[in-house]
């Protein structure tokens, strides 16, 4: 047996994104990793997490998606992905598979802006900046 080769995908490489507090939220953070397999079976593949958030608590993650618009600027297409709950630590892990499907609307070769959020409410969210994304 010979090893098989893996190649990355070379229009968009994993990502690690930061999760900051927003203005009205008291301390935490988390991240997004955001992978792209492109596969037949999983386009995607993100990754969620928070540190020191409200414990007890459910946040739901969102992608505000910007449709050929990498600065973030105009309408975004909002697309609801995991619910994360928190431990008495404030602590909270989740994940969303995304197949070709999901990602059928959405043009390919051209940079989108995407912004993650993850909130609970008023007073109880963290975000992303503007990250460009490029599907193939």
């Amino acid at each position: 047996l010979s090893p098989t080769s893996a190649f990355a995908d070379a229009t968009y490489h994993s990502t690690h994104i930061v999760l900051l507090p927003t203005a009205d939220t008291n301390g935490g953070s988390g991240f997004v990793e955001n992978a792209h397999a492109n596969g037949p079976n999983i386009y995607a593949h993100e990754q969620y997490q928070l540190q020191h958030a409200a414990p007890g608590t459910s946040y739901q993650v969102t992608l505000h998606i910007y449709v050929g618009d990498p600065a973030c600027k105009g309408a975004a297409f909002v697309l609801p992905s995991a619910l994360l709950t928190t431990n008495a630590a404030g602590n909270a892990a989740g994940s969303k598979v995304f197949t070709p499907a999901d990602a059928s609307g959405l043009p390919k070769g051209v940079p989108h802006g995407i912004i993650w959020t993850v909130s609970a409410g008023p007073g109880m969210s963290y975000a992303s900046g503007c990250e460009t994304v490029v599907l193939d």
